[in-house]
């Protein structure tokens, strides 16, 4: 297998247009990972999706002032291109700030047609949460004071936090809801309960032994199991993953794969349902905060939650060019091949390949060296026995090896495993045989040139690159 380059075409700038029925809307020369670029919107943070008659619509809390001041949306109609529309909600005079939320059908959307949000506003020492509705997904309008959703003291801390509802449906109509809150005694989020989607009553928190104090993210029903996606940010911004038999509890943390996403690099992920199924979207931290590539949720046989690649993320890839290795790996201790073309990674460039999986400890190291400038080091994607994967830096004979992560996914890979990896700027996704071993900010800048450690062994790479991105000769 050869190494092979994809790249995008350029596409032409064009007004936004608001979508309508599944109609692709125009959109514009984009980045791998998205984010707004609109002085509105200013900064994103927390995201999450909706999807209807052919059209992504993605919702985000952002902050064009000191304070997140705003929610914005985009729009797709392939979940990869996306079109800025700017803020479709934005914070009250009084308001020191808005918290994040979802979206939601109406239990009687054949008779009113209508969509709501749930987001919050801080107000003074105390955050409760506000309703807006919407009969396009596009034009919101905020609900009435009267819809405001408080703490319920029996349970709760009135200045506690109380932020970004998360619905199931209930057997009996209506909806189960789950929101970060402050219990007084037992718990870590709360828990409660809506007939009509806008009308909520708290219920006591359910139990959650062994939980740290957190962040509801989503919560959804895979098969007879209940899996919360559930944000641990005094721990660096880590997503857990919660796991419960019965919709009001006990939540426990998941026996295998608790980490969903490593902290740091990445945060808040979500969960939404796409023609292709449950997929899970986040935002990620390099600099800019970016909104990562949607993953689908995969569930094993053990009842394991992972993500891994959608097969949407293809239609980043266009074109075809075939690159070859400088030279044969060499026989050192840590066998490294560069690629002979530097990449230009500022728009984004995939990488895909085989390596082989090291079956014990010692043997040669496998994986993938980005080179910093004006140094020996670089940043090391390191594959260790049974997929154990390293992030951090080296110089490129291997050695100063400084791990930042170490990522078990629990998962068993064969001989040889298929990578793939995005990379932009300062920000990587890595896959293997499409599972996602980790979204990782380089922790030094670099030239664009790429080393693989391929073990003993000479490296089977193919490179794409997306959105026009040129190769410096």
């Amino acid at each position: 297998m050869g190494i092979l380059l994809f790249h995008a075409r350029a596409q032409e700038e064009k007004p936004a247009t608001v979508p309508s029925g599944g109609e692709k809307e125009a959109v514009q020369a984009a980045d791998l990972f998205y984010y707004p670029k609109d002085p509105r919107t200013g900064t994103m943070w927390d995201t999450w999706l909706y999807f209807h008659k052919g059209t992504y619509y993605l919702y985000y809390l952002a902050r064009a002032g000191s304070n997140w001041d705003n929610i914005s949306l985009a729009t797709s109609a392939d979940g990869v291109h996306w079109k800025e529309h700017g803020p479709i909600l934005t914070k009250r005079e009084k308001v020191t700030w808005m918290g994040t939320g979802s979206t939601w059908k109406s239990p009687n959307f054949e008779r009113d047609g209508k969509w709501f949000m749930n987001y919050s506003e801080w107000t003074g020492p105390r955050q409760t949460i506000f309703f807006a509705e919407s009969t396009n997904l596009v034009d919101w309008t905020p609900l009435g004071d009267e819809f405001e959703f408080v703490q319920d003291e029996r349970w709760y801390k009135p200045d506690g936090r109380w932020d970004c509802i998360w619905t199931l449906p209930r057997p009996e109509g209506g909806f189960y809801g789950y929101w970060t809150a402050t219990p007084k005694a037992r718990g870590v989020f709360g828990f409660g309960q809506s007939v009509d989607g806008v009308r909520w009553e708290a219920l006591e928190p359910p139990e959650t032994p062994g939980v740290p104090e957190g962040e509801v993210g989503a919560i959804e029903r895979i098969g007879n199991r209940y899996y919360m996606l559930f944000g641990v940010y005094h721990q660096n911004m880590t997503m857990m993953t919660l796991v419960a038999d019965r919709p009001e509890g006990p939540f426990s943390p998941a026996p295998k794969n608790r980490i969903l996403l490593t902290g740091g690099d990445t945060y808040f992920a979500r969960f939404f349902q796409s023609p292709d199924g449950l997929l899970v979207n986040h935002h990620s931290c390099a600099g800019v905060i970016y909104f990562g590539t949607l993953k689908t949720a995969l569930v094993d046989a053990e009842g394991t939650l992972r993500l891994g690649w959608w097969r949407g993320n293809e239609a980043f890839k266009q074109g075809r060019t075939e690159v070859p290795l400088e030279a044969e790996a060499s026989e050192s201790l840590a066998p490294l091949a560069f690629l002979k073309p530097s990449l230009d990674f500022k728009k984004g460039v995939i990488l895909e390949g085989r390596l082989p999986i090291p079956q014990g400890e010692g043997e040669p190291p496998v994986g993938l060296f980005l080179e910093a400038p004006g140094s020996e080091q670089g940043t090391a994607i390191r594959i260790g026995a049974s997929g154990v994967t390293q992030f951090g830096k080296c110089k490129a004979d291997g050695s100063e090896f400084e791990v930042a992560k170490t990522v078990n996914r629990e998962w068993s890979f064969g001989t040889t495993a298929r990578f793939r990896l995005l990379w932009q700027g300062f920000l990587l996704e890595f896959y293997l045989d499409d599972l996602l071993i980790e979204v990782y900010r380089l922790p030094l800048p670099t030239t664009g040139r790429i080393g693989v450690w391929s073990g003993a062994g000479r490296p089977n790479v193919e490179t794409w690159r997306a959105w026009g991105t040129k190769l410096d000769e």
